[in-house]
């Protein structure tokens, strides 16, 4: 069933009751007058009133309270898709070329197949990385990478590089003037976020240092996995970007989401949003296709806890995902591989 943003606004008045994160809430197009002698023409309207498919796909969009939403992008080629869940009920809207199908899909397998002809379902990667940082540890280790990736690049142009030590001074300019197509100016641009206060740079290299990120030695270096990883995520082709909507008991809106980049078959990076803390892992494309399909499941947000007085202790060391298994990062707020909320 393809519908066009004008149709979408029509049929919202059909339903009074919709929730904030339904896509009738969320679409606001002016009307022609031609919308329902359209819907009639397509089957979808029948004496003004929905028929019974219909009926039953769009009743799950307008009153659902778990959503989500995903966006690919690789050079010019665009995909969105969404999914409304009811009960145990989800609907897939996919925007094509500005107008929207829905379905009820039996599984995901078609979506993780057009994901995976961008990101590759090899279990193999590059380098192991997976730690929770602060969003100001996240930029300055960004900013290494990219400084990493750059004396790479040059390299393959035939220009020597110094060595990869790196100064306090090269890493606060890639913060405040970010090389074009860097992950700095990635998450600066889309996710505005901002570089740490001047002076505090140093500060936040003893604690990566202390979280083994990086070394003092005459200035700064990776350690070596975040080296190997830096050294091959040359340049990001596909990037995929995942939220996750509820509304809660009080139908106020909660949100969760992540992030994926990718430069090649086994060098991927995934970004899972918390709220004081950005999960920062390197994921194989299985790993990633698992995550997103996971998301794709609009699973419950469990919110934090925020009338307990006494301080929450730290994750065991060895807590493991309940979903899929995997060992849990201490303080991790999504598992890294499948994307579940870790409770």
């Amino acid at each position: 069933m393809k519908l066009t943003t004008r149709e979408i606004a029509f049929l919202a008045k059909d339903f009074p009751k919709k929730t904030d994160i339904s896509l009738f809430a969320n679409i606001n197009e002016p009307l022609d007058g031609s919308e329902e002698r359209n819907l009639t023409d397509k089957g979808i309207y029948k004496d003004g009133k929905l028929t019974g498919e219909a009926k039953k796909i769009l009743e799950i969009v307008a009153n659902a309270k778990r959503c989500t939403r995903l966006i690919l992008r690789d050079g010019l080629i665009y995909v969105e898709k969404y999914t409304y869940k009811v009960d145990d009920k989800i609907v897939m809207a996919e925007n094509d070329a500005g107008e929207m199908v829905f379905s009820i899909p039996d599984n995901f397998n078609k979506t993780i197949y057009e994901v995976s002809e961008f990101i590759g379902m090899s279990k193999i990667k590059t380098a192991d990385i997976e730690i929770l940082l602060s969003a100001d540890e996240m930029l300055v280790i960004l900013a290494m990478v990219d400084i990493y990736r750059k004396k790479v690049l040059l390299t393959y142009q035939g220009q020597g590089i110094s060595g990869e030590t790196i100064t306090l001074a090269d890493i606060s300019k890639q913060l405040e003037k970010p090389a074009p197509n860097s992950l700095v100016q990635m998450l600066k641009k889309n996710y505005k976020y901002t570089e740490p206060e001047e002076g505090k740079v140093k500060e936040i290299m003893e604690s990566l240092i202390a979280k083994e990120c990086a070394i003092s030695e005459d200035g700064y270096v990776l350690t070596s996995e975040y080296a190997i990883f830096a050294k091959n995520f040359l340049i990001p082709e596909t990037i995929i970007m995942i939220e996750n909507f509820n509304l809660n008991k009080n139908n106020e809106m909660v949100v969760a989401g992540g992030l994926g980049v990718c430069a090649g078959i086994k060098d991927n990076l995934t970004f899972i949003f918390g709220i004081n803390e950005i999960e920062l892992t390197s994921a194989s494309g299985f790993q990633m296709l698992q995550m997103i399909e996971n998301f794709l499941k609009c699973p419950e947000i469990i919110e934090e806890e925020t009338d307990i007085v006494e301080e929450t202790p730290a994750l065991p060391a060895n807590k493991f995902c309940a979903e899929c298994g995997t060992k849990i990062v201490s303080g991790a707020a999504f598992c890294a591989n499948c994307g579940k909320k870790v409770k």
